[in-house]
């Protein structure tokens, strides 16, 4: 199975967990931080554009990038692939 493939059946176990259809398997993950502001500058993306394109609130999203809050759990996981595939996570989020 390739990396894409991976990361696209884990964004479906976390969109399904998300909406209550099946309960993630625990798993240990040692991620570093992620510095939320120039994943999004990246994109080119407004901080409404996004939180909106990957399902963030408005507000933690404001909280990350000021280092008032960390994004910890599937949030970093989440961020993680947007930084490295965009288009995946968001090709999951709208499929």
């Amino acid at each position: 199975m390739s990396k894409q493939s991976k990361m696209v059946e884990a964004l479906q176990e976390v969109l399904e967990d998300v909406k209550g259809t099946k309960l993630l398997k625990e798993r240990a993950v040692n991620i570093e931080d992620v510095d939320v502001y120039k994943i999004r500058q990246k994109y080119h993306l407004t901080q409404l554009e996004f939180s909106q394109m990957f399902g963030f609130s408005l507000r933690t999203l404001q909280q990350w990038e000021q280092k008032r809050r960390r994004p910890h759990g599937a949030a970093l996981i989440l961020l993680k692939v947007v930084d490295y595939a965009p288009d995946i996570v968001s090709k999951a989020l709208h499929h």
